[in-house]
């Protein structure tokens, strides 16, 4: 019988907390939904919308894309690739959660762990959605400050993420590169 991977049982595992939750105490649960209606709402339409990103970049980046454009390992084009992660990161709207199928679909292209750390950390640590508060709230020269210092932090991260995997390799993820995942399924079917 084949494992379920664990986002599986994490699913299921909050479906019965969600549906134990509901038997137990049912009008506190409708209540919580109603009151947060707008919110789910809000929350689904950016995860749908983050899923059709995801879609596309399967089908409109090719599959060599990381072979082609990301595969140098000199210093300085890590510290490139970290930079333009970080700002692309930087520039992609909506919540940190939305972004997660964005950064599925780009590691099924190929797309390297450190580059990825990058990407995340500029969505994380900025985003578009802060930009027009932060100047609001603390001037331009505040804001220039806190971009400049978080696009070095997020290429420090993605250059730190490489540092330590080298050391401790990270293992084997349920998501590979589709070249990846053929030459498995030839070797596989080899007798």
């Amino acid at each position: 019988m084949k494992k379920l991977p664990t986002e599986i049982w994490v699913g299921l595992l909050l479906l019965a907390a969600s549906i134990l939750a509901l038997v137990v105490s049912h009008e506190r649960v409708i209540g919580a939904l109603a009151e947060n209606w707008d919110l789910i709402l809000k929350t689904l339409g950016l995860t749908i919308v983050a899923v059709g990103i995801s879609v596309v970049i399967q089908y409109v980046v090719p599959d060599n894309f990381a072979e082609k454009y990301l595969a140098r390992t000199e210093l300085r084009h890590r510290i490139r690739y970290s930079f333009i992660a970080t700002i692309l990161g930087i520039l992609t709207p909506g919540p940190v959660y939305a972004i997660y199928p964005i950064v599925k679909a780009l590691k099924i292209k190929g797309v390297k762990n450190p580059i990825l750390v990058s990407y995340i950390t500029g969505q994380t640590i900025i985003g578009p959605a802060r930009i027009p508060f932060e100047v609001g709230l603390f001037g331009l020269k505040f804001f220039a400050y806190r971009a400049v210092l978080s696009v070095g932090m997020g290429v420090l991260a993605g250059l730190l993420y490489a540092l330590l995997s080298r050391r401790w390799p990270d293992q084997k993820g349920s998501v590979a590169p589709k070249a990846d995942i053929s030459a498995r399924a030839a070797e596989s079917t080899d007798l």
